[in-house]
């Protein structure tokens, strides 16, 4: 329609418009010239609906010389001059245009060709992702990643796997290629493009001194995106995956539990601590340190949760003096109440390690003899020689044994903080308040992990060794602990209890040192 007026009146009377097309100039019958009258409609036509594309041409005006960037900053998607929207132009023809329109239409989801269900409906977390990521942005993502082996589809389905780091969601997605064709993927989706891309980064790095079988990495090499401010990368998967909670949560077997855990740590990351080992000359707790917003985030979890641990029904401790004065000691100054900084020894051992190893970044790929692999590489590089496996022995405590009903009262705290102790000892003795078959299998993990450390990290192999470095293996426990206090996906009865066991890991590490000192 030629008259502005009567364009302003229907895009007032209709809700939304998939696609608008302004021309920028309108000539003024009462005057020699025209005046930019496409630009109020540009306004009026974003106001009417975010979801068009609209699309502004003009021969421009000599006298405007922002006439363009002005359409652009009131909300047009393209603007292009008359003259260039040709065959002839690549960038501005015909073919450009329609393919900016198609991808735009199919970003926001006014168009589908790709349909995106739940693998299971009823699952909350797949339901949260398709939500707030949308189905019809994970399409396009999806879409880009299948690009890399020129594959389309036009059905995916959908399967949570696993929370990240800075609202980033891991799932694995399955798509009908045709002919019978069948091919899943392991897609993590994030709005942090730059973490992304270190960790596939990373993961390539890993891949050089991890058996490659081990190391779950992007096709592309690059994060893909952005679709509506989303990124993602995308993993090529043979089998259906599982996460190793999941896995534990399900019950698996003491054989075939103890065989996943000696897989995954003889033959994936033992070789990798013991092939990088170095030693160094610094502080061992130095490389504990918290970085300070997490610090911040510790404190007030511990000023939150110590008063429970008092109450009879909570912790039913007789007394929490000193707990908060050595664990803000440590938390802020990465420093030991009770040893003097020269008591403390100048060198320990670093190495390669995963860097976040919590079962939720082991992934299975399912079968007879199921077979572990990684992902979440942002992290990878040289670190303290025990944080890995810390890290997960603090996941599994936490988040697997008695993770039911059992968790969210503290009748079991006695139980598990004894349980807590006894990984930093390395016992075997194990044993928690439930014997359901999550627990048990978790149980057992925890177990393998303390019967098999002094093997899996070179620094404690030999009994001198292990006198020397035993100390930072409480420290790392502690660490971990308190990391979790401010998760709160975790029952506080858990939380409350990871700040008694931080506590009592942290003293037992003190009393190692002053042992050692006394050896010495």
């Amino acid at each position: 329609m030629g008259d502005p007026d009567s364009a302003h009146e229907v895009l007032r009377g209709s809700s939304r418009f998939d696609l608008v097309v302004v021309d920028l100039l309108f000539d003024r019958p009462d005057m020699d010239g025209d005046e930019a009258r496409g630009l109020e409609l540009i306004e009026s036509a974003r106001a009417a609906s975010r979801h068009s594309f609209i699309f502004a041409i003009s021969n421009g005006d000599t006298n405007r010389h922002d006439l363009f960037s002005e359409a652009g900053r009131r909300g047009a998607d393209r603007v292009v001059r008359r003259a260039e929207f040709s065959v002839e132009s690549v960038a501005n023809g015909p073919k450009a245009i329609a393919a900016a329109i198609r991808a735009h239409l199919l970003d926001n989801g006014t168009v589908t060709e790709v349909r995106v269900e739940a693998a299971d409906p009823n699952d909350p977390a797949v339901q949260a992702l398709l939500f707030e990521v949308k189905s019809s942005t994970l399409a396009q993502l999806h879409r880009q990643v299948l690009a890399v082996t020129s594959d389309t589809t036009d059905n995916i389905s959908v399967r949570f796997l696993s929370p990240g780091a800075s609202g980033a969601s891991v799932c694995e997605t399955t798509s009908n290629l045709g002919r019978g064709r069948v091919v899943r993927h392991v897609i993590k989706v994030s709005r942090a493009s730059d973490d992304l891309a270190t960790e596939a980064e990373r993961a390539l790095h890993a891949r050089q001194l991890l058996q490659s079988r081990f190391v779950v990495t992007s096709s592309p090499e690059y994060p893909v995106g952005p679709v509506n401010g989303w990124y993602a990368t995308g993993s090529a998967t043979d089998k259906k995956v599982v996460t190793l909670r999941k896995w534990l949560s399900e019950g698996p077997g003491p054989e075939v539990t103890d065989e996943l855990f000696e897989v995954l740590f003889t033959e994936c990351l033992g070789p990798l601590y013991a092939g990088n080992l170095e030693t160094k000359d610094v502080d061992p707790l130095s490389l504990f340190k918290i970085r300070h917003y997490k610090q911040r985030l510790v404190l007030q979890a511990i000023d939150e949760l110590l008063p429970t641990l008092s109450r009879p029904d909570g912790g039913g401790l007789t007394t929490v003096e000193g707990i908060r004065d050595d664990l803000i000691a440590f938390v802020t100054e990465a420093r030991l109440n009770g040893v003097l900084a020269r008591q403390v020894p100048r060198t320990t051992q670093a190495t390669h390690v995963h860097g976040d190893l919590h079962g939720g970044n082991i992934l299975l790929y399912q079968g007879k003899h199921p077979a572990p692999a990684l992902i979440d590489f942002r992290y990878f590089g040289e670190a303290h020689w025990a944080v890995d496996v810390a890290r997960l022995a603090v996941d599994l405590l936490m988040r697997i044994v008695d993770s039911g009903a059992e968790s969210m009262f503290f009748t079991g705290f006695d139980t598990w903080r004894r349980l807590a102790a006894k990984i930093g000892v390395l016992s075997t003795d194990l044993s928690a308040v439930t014997s359901d078959p999550a627990t048990t299998a978790a149980l057992t993990g925890l177990r393998w992990i303390t019967a098999h450390l002094r093997e899996v990290c070179p620094p404690i192999a030999t009994d001198e060794g292990f006198e020397t470095h035993h100390w930072e293996w409480h420290v790392a426990l502690c660490t971990y602990l308190l990391r979790i206090t401010y998760h709160y996906e975790v029952p506080g009865p858990k939380r409350a209890l990871a700040v008694v066991a931080a506590h009592d890991q942290l003293r037992a590490g003190v009393a190692e040192l002053k042992r050692l000192g006394h050896r010495r």
